[in-house]
């Protein structure tokens, strides 16, 4: 008895059949210590099982978001080699504008070294995701190449249809009078005043003065002349420079309406129909001059 220390008593709600355990020191150290152990142990595992199923779960979650990325990933490719045939549509339509602007078209080996993989395309990748996600980053890279050279091919045929527009301004196309018939051509006639065989340098279109003298094209007045001696000459005239190797000439005018250096268009009245200079009566001699050199106006009108 002197050794005991602790006693555990258990009495049952009727009070009958008590249990009692008698304890000393060493033993409670014991009991207390494999109680302790126990409940760690129950604890870790308790922890464990928990931290297990949780991670089951993270892994089940994280596997279904990894499927579902794969499948959107999926979608997405899908839809860049839809754009990617549009971009064909695309490049073609783009030849056929260049074929109007009498470009060539792109050669396919320039599209190939302008849109061909990049220097990454052979790559490893860990899983089907990241080898899809690498495929749709070289078709991007691919679709943004092409798109480069196609705005480039874009502008050149842009500048081109702008230069020929341009051109096409220029080029003096129109009679400079509306009516009248050409009495005079350009080359060789008998000159009215004289009797003699002349060479002629344009053509004669006999008007009413004050008949109104269109020019011909877009350009810039290189002279216009107002003073001039009777019967010599041109009398009254006007000259104007259509860039591209081209002038026209309206002679014998009763008036002019522009000044030198001034920008004009095509059907802009230059001036009037006169009987200015050498001539036998009102009409307008009109000359072509391509690159220094006089040619025939009737081959360029075309109204």
């Amino acid at each position: 008895m002197l050794k005991e220390r602790f006693r555990l008593m258990y009495m049952p709600a009727n009070g009958t059949d008590i249990k009692q355990m008698s304890l000393n020191w060493k033993n409670f150290y014991f009991y207390l210590s494999l109680f302790t152990i126990t409940s760690i142990l129950l604890g870790a595992l308790l922890v464990g099982s928990v931290t297990s199923l949780y991670q089951n779960f993270r892994i089940v979650g994280l596997k279904n978001d990894r499927e579902r990325l794969q499948k959107e990933l999926l979608t997405i490719k899908g839809k860049v080699a839809d754009l990617s045939d549009r971009l064909a549509f695309v490049e073609n339509t783009g030849n056929e504008l260049r074929n109007v602007a009498a470009l060539d078209p792109i050669d396919s080996d320039i599209r190939q070294v302008g849109v061909g993989g990049s220097s990454f395309e052979y790559r490893y990748y860990l899983d089907d995701m990241g080898r899809t996600t690498g495929e749709i980053n070289l078709d991007l890279e691919k679709i943004e190449r092409a798109i480069n050279l196609e705005r480039t091919s874009l502008d050149e045929i842009t500048t081109t249809l702008k230069d020929r527009e341009d051109r096409i301004n220029h080029f003096p196309s129109i009679r400079p009078i509306l009516g009248g018939r050409i009495t005079s051509r350009f080359r060789f006639r008998v000159d009215p005043l004289t009797g003699k065989l002349t060479d002629h340098k344009g053509i004669d279109i006999p008007m009413p003065e004050g008949t109104n003298v269109l020019c011909a094209a877009d350009g810039r007045v290189e002279s216009a002349k107002m003073l001039y001696k009777p019967n010599k000459s041109y009398g009254q005239y006007v000259v104007i420079d259509h860039g591209y190797g081209y002038k026209t000439l309206y002679a014998h005018l009763s008036k002019v309406n522009v000044r030198q250096g001034q920008m004009v268009k095509r059907w802009e009245i230059i001036g009037e129909v006169g009987e200015t200079g050498r001539t036998t009566g009102p009409h307008l001699h009109y000359e072509v001059i391509a690159n220094n050199k006089r040619v025939d106006p009737e081959s360029f009108i075309m109204n």
